[in-house]
This record gives C-alpha cells, structure tokens and sequence, in this order.
C-alpha cells in the first residue's frame, strides 16, 4: 500500500483483513521501496531503492554516492518487521533508517525517473532458510546469497527475470516478460541454478506479473493483460499446462464496463496462496500515486474479505447533478449519507480504460484531482496534475459505461520527456481536442499559439464549462465553452480567450474561483508584503470581486483579507494557506501543515462568511481521526453544498495518502461543529 514516510504503510502486515501492523523505514531519508517482498522462518526481505536525495544526504554507511543509487534488500525481523536484523554488511543507522539492516546488491547511475521503472529496481525476491535469491532486471541475473550473514554465493545469469517463487522441492521459478521477439515465459531451475523441465510460454498478450504455489504444487500466475485474470498450471512430467483460473475474464473491463465487484481484477501485481488454501490478489489500477485492492477467497468459494487504499496525491468532487457520486482522478464512489461516519462511501467504479484509450492523459502524467461539471446536461470530468501545470477533460457515454473518455487536454507550454503525446506541437500553449470522437491524439487536432503561457497554475473551471487561467503576473484568462460538437465534446478555442488585466490588490494570483451566478471572482495569491512561505502554497492574500466580467476585471476588491500564517516558516509543511474553495454562503481556506505557536493542527480548514471575509472559525480532526499528514497538490480542497443546507469539505492528505472529508451543518452564524471521516 502506498504512504509517505510518517504514514509508513508501503510495507503492511495483513490478517483475515485486518491490519496487524507496518514495516516502517522505508519512504523518505533516502528510501524509495521496491516491487517485491520475501520472507523465511527467521526474516522477513524487502527489496528496495535507496538515493541520497541529490545529494542531501551523505554517509558511506547509509547512503549511495553521489551521483549514484543503490538497489538493495532491507532484512527485518519476521515476528517485528519493524526492527532491524542487522548483518556483517548491512548499510544504515543514519537518519530514518535502520542500523546494519540494507543489502546493497547493486549501485546503479541515477536515472531520472528511475523509480517508476521497474527494470531498473529488483523484480523478484525469493527465500529459503539458507538462501535469498534477488531477481535484477537491469543485468539480466539472479544473485543468490546465504540468508544468514548475507554474503553473496553465486550470480546466474539467465537474461529475462522478473518475480521468483520457490517451490516445496527448493526449485526456484522466474517469470520473464514478452518482448516482440519472445512471448512471456515461466522458467525452472534448480537450487544450483540449472534448467529444470522445459519452459512455458504464455500466450503473446499475456504479462505475467506475480507467481506463488499452493499446498498442492499448482502455480498460480498473476496475469495483467486483457484476460486480468489469475491464471492455474500444474507440471507433469517437466512440463507445465494451464488448466484454469480465477476471477471475470477481462477484469474491470469486462461488462459492465469500470465497475468495481470482487475478482473483477484491475491490473492484478501479486499473488499469495496460504497453507489452508486462502488465495490472496493484490491488484489496483492507479495511474499516479500508488493504490492497491486487496481480496482473500476460496478458490470455488466467495470472496472473504477486501480491503481498499486508493488514494494518494488526489481529490474528490461531487456530481453537481447526483451529490451520491463522488469522483476523483480515476476513481467514483457511491455515497450513503444515512451511514454511520467514516462508511458512507462505496467503491462503485474505475474510469480509465488503458486497453481501449492507451492514450489516456491519466496514464502519461502523475494526475492529482478531479472537478466533475455538467455542460448542456452532460456529465465531464476535469483532472489536473500535482503542479498544475495541464487540465485534462473527459466525457461519459453510455456505450462506454463508467469510462471517462479522453476529450481534451490544457497544456501551457510543450510537454518534453517522452513520446506522449504524440503530434503535439513542438513550441507554444496548445489545447487538443478529440475532433474524431476516438479518445486518441490524432493530427490536426490540436490549436497552438506562438508562444508559451506565462508561469501559472491557477486553473478553474466554472459551472458554465469557461475554464479560467490565472497567471501569476500577467492577467487572467476565461476560455469560453462554445457548446458541444456532434460527438459530446466541449469546445474552446484560443481564438476566443478572454483577457482581463491583472489585479492591483495582488502581486501574484495563484488560485481562482469564479461564480457565474452574480458575476463574482474570488483571488488567493500574494502582495509586496504578505507571500508564500514556501514555494508550493497560494499565498496568504484573498480577495472578492463583484461584477467582474461586467467590469472586465477593473473593479475594486468588495473585500481583501490576509490570512494568518507562520512567517519565517520552512520546509513543505509550512503553517499557511495552500488554497481555498467557494460554497453557498462561505469561504473554505486549506492549510498545508501545523504550528505549535498558532494552535494550528494538521487538516485546518478556517471558514469565513462569503459576504465580509469574516471568520466565523475552523475545522479541524477530531480524535477519532487523529492526525494527517500534508496538503500538498495546488487545489488540495472542495467544498459542496447539498440541497438540504450540508455542506461537504474535502481534504487531500498526502503522507497519509486518504481523502478526508468534513460534514457541516451550519446553525444560523456558522457555528456548530463538523464532523470529519475518510
């Protein structure tokens, strides 16, 4: 499961769906994870990357050189997997890492971007009580170590590896995956590294990604492909067949099309089988962040248990049309309001489809947030990234289900670094469009300027469907929606931006919030006085502009207040405004992190009256909940209400990767309390 370094969760322990505990020591001071996991009777292994943070961090015994990353195992103790079991070689003991406890199997050029490329991590780990075989991609070799000091035995090299899994003969078994040469392969060696029994190949479309064995001797294949099933061979006389498998043949996919039902797999990644038979599959789908779904069943039985970590680095929007559908950047959830706290939420649907829209946006940018709007009736989702830098849009039909169908992309300025997406042009602000109606990025179906936009990142998109841009120094932009095209997508054109001059009361605009419904702008940014303490926040200034469109942006402020903050603050979890959100009658005002000195707790949302700017005070977690851990995407917070007077408030919360969300019901000046869950 994902989680930053104060929640500690990349590294869970599991039983019959509840959580026994976590690892700990492995996400930040260096540590980056890894892809897999092993243990024997004494040690529990965990393969991981560690960096020195480009170059913050120095320490032979801890950290990699500079210039340099390590690909390695950190070994714990198997009954405290949060306690080091240290080794003659073992590296670490400084800042947040464990003394003596990681293996460093091989030092590795930093890559950028190296983390989110598995060939360049370990893929495999596979243990026995004398040995730890270490599966590594990059070389194309298996290295095998005794697993009690930890020194290295013997290295074979095989060239395609991926995950491991021993048998109860002690053979070690690799999966290979497909190039355009070789379809994917399940390989068997012995303990001294010789070939047993003849390879099996998969068929060309399969990914086999995770492997383990049942009491009985069948493997059990985790396969992310179009089938996204779990598939079952037996070994006969040296040769393996397939002769089953578990779960619905396409996964999510499959009819009816993104919904969420046990073992409807979405991108299934691993597989474990208990001795008493209990199959387990952890599978996800995420596209930025990390997510994981885990499911425990019978093999011929129902299914036991799930449970559910699907966010991080996200947040949620309400359908303005259905207040029971909430969606975030991939995800929708059908919400009960008559719950009890913290169960009024169900996950109903997954809206990407990356076999049918490969092109899909959510698959090339780490995506963070959703706005849901309805234009001329019709339901579209909106998505941004961490920085803001694109606004994504997409559409809903019925012959698609529940996938959001690419239909346009924002983007200020070319996107470098890779091939996606494809005929963008190769200088200046663009909008692509999907003209043919095929969700994919085809020529000619994009308008460019000459020039890029100016630094920016306060995107908006009002209940019209005009998407606004607030640039930090040089005005502000309304793209005017012109209706719908034959095949249900929104058009704007840059032809037809409005500009308006920026603002006298700011010196820099950061975030946005436009109300067609009286003409009404609402700014959060900075002044000659008042800034941002560190760089990702909006600033402490907001203001209030009636008639705005009336007075093409010359009006005075019907209002301006500066927000308290921490001045001299430093680091990500400064005490200062990180955005803010207009609903009914209020102002809903986001803090990035705590202050002693102010009184101010993780997860502060300080509430002031639309009319006046005027307090009328703040939420904040009660001790159920306990702490969050950061606001850290541009637009960190949402804020609804209901048709009954409710008010709902969403949080982001990065290291402690939830959605967390505030019910309100205001009395007559504002002041009853609300009540959080996640």
């Amino acid at each position: 499961m994902s989680g930053g370094r104060r929640g500690e969760a990349n590294c869970t322990v599991f039983k019959n769906g509840a959580v026994l505990g976590h690892a700990g020591h492995t996400h930040g001071w260096g540590h980056q994870g890894g892809y897999a996991i092993a243990c024997n009777r004494l040690h529990l292994f965990i393969a991981k990357q560690m960096h020195n943070e480009g170059g913050g961090l120095s320490g032979d015994d801890t950290w990699p050189p500079a210039g340099s990353d390590w690909v390695g195992v950190s070994r714990r103790w198997l009954d405290d997997p949060r306690q080091s079991a240290p080794f003659p070689c073992g590296k670490g003991g400084r800042g947040d890492t464990l003394k003596g406890a990681f293996l460093v199997v091989d030092t590795l050029p930093v890559t950028r971007g190296a983390l989110d490329q598995p060939s360049l991590n370990i893929a495999g780990l596979a243990a026995s009580d004398e040995h730890l075989f270490v599966s590594c991609p990059y070389d194309g070799t298996v290295k095998v170590y005794n697993a009690g000091d930890m020194s290295r035995r013997v290295v074979w090299t095989i060239g395609r590896v991926g995950p491991l899994a021993l048998d109860a003969a002690g053979r070690l078994h690799v999966l290979g995956q497909g190039d355009v040469n070789c379809a994917p392969s399940l390989e068997c060696f012995t303990p001294e590294g010789s070939p047993a029994g003849t390879a099996y190949r998969f068929a060309r479309d399969a990914v086999p990604r995770a492997l383990c064995f049942t009491p009985d001797g069948r493997c059990l294949v985790a396969d992310d492909g179009p089938r996204q099933l779990i598939l079952f061979l037996t070994r006969q006389d040296g040769i393996w067949s397939e002769v089953g498998a578990l779960g619905v043949r396409g996964g999510i996919h499959s009819p009816p099309a993104s919904r969420i039902a046990p073992q409807r797999f979405n991108r299934p990644v691993a597989v474990t089988c208990t001795p008493d038979g209990t199959i387990h599959v952890a599978h996800g789908g995420s596209t930025g962040g990390g997510s994981t779904v885990l499911e425990a069943f019978r093999e011929n039985g129902p299914t036991l248990w799930r449970l559910f970590g699907l966010t991080f680095v996200d947040m949620a929007d309400v359908d303005p049309a259905n207040d029971r559908h909430v969606f975030t950047k991939e995800e929708r959830y059908e919400m009960a309001y008559d719950r009890p706290c913290g169960a009024e939420w169900a996950y109903s649907a997954y809206t990407v489809d990356r076999f049918r829209y490969p092109e899909d946006a959510r698959l090339h940018i780490w995506s963070a947030g959703a706005w849901v709007r309805r234009i001329a009736g019709r339901r579209f989702l909106f998505v941004q990234d961490m920085q803001a830098e694109h606004l994504q849009v997409y559409r809903f039909d019925e012959e698609a289900g529940e996938t959001a169908i690419p239909s346009g992309l924002f983007a200020k300025r070319r996107i470098e670094g890779g091939s996606w997406p494809p005929h963008q042009p190769a200088a200046g602000e663009w909008i692509w469009r999907d003209a043919n109606h095929n969700g994919a990025f085809d020529m000619g179906e994009y308008e460019v300027a000459p020039a890029n936009a100016p630094p920016a990142q306060g995107w908006w998109v009002d209940d019209r469907g005009d998407v606004w841009l607030a640039t930090h120094a040089h005005g502000i932009r309304r793209h005017v929606v012109q209706g719908l095209d034959s095949g249900g997508n929104p058009r704007w054109s840059l032809a037809a931006v409005e500009r308006y001059p920026h603002p006298a009361a700011l010196r820099e605009v950061k975030r946005l919030r436009y109300q067609p419904a009286g003409d009404v702008m609402w700014l959060g940014g900075t002044d000659a006085v008042h800034r941002n303490q560190h760089w990702k926040p909006m600033g402490p200034v907001l203001a209030r502009y009636d008639g705005w469109c009336a007075s093409r942006g010359t009006c005075s402020p019907r209002w301006r207040r500066v927000m308290s903050y921490a001045g001299g603050a430093r680091g990500h979890a400064s005490c200062e405004p990180m955005a803010f959100d207009v609903a009914g009658e209020f102002v809903f005002v986001a803090y990035t992190g705590p202050s002693r000195r102010f009184g101010v707790r993780t997860g502060r949302v300080e509430v002031l009256r639309a009319a006046d700017g005027v307090s009328v005070g703040h939420f904040e977690l009660s001790p159920e909940i306990g702490e969050i851990g950061l606001q850290d995407i541009r637009e960190c917070v949402r804020a609804v209400r209901r048709a009954n007077g409710e008010y709902l408030v969403f949080i982001e919360d990065d290291m402690k990767a939830k959605v967390l969300f505030y019910r309100w019901w205001p009395g007559p000046t504002g002041e009853r309390e609300a009540t959080a869950t996640d």
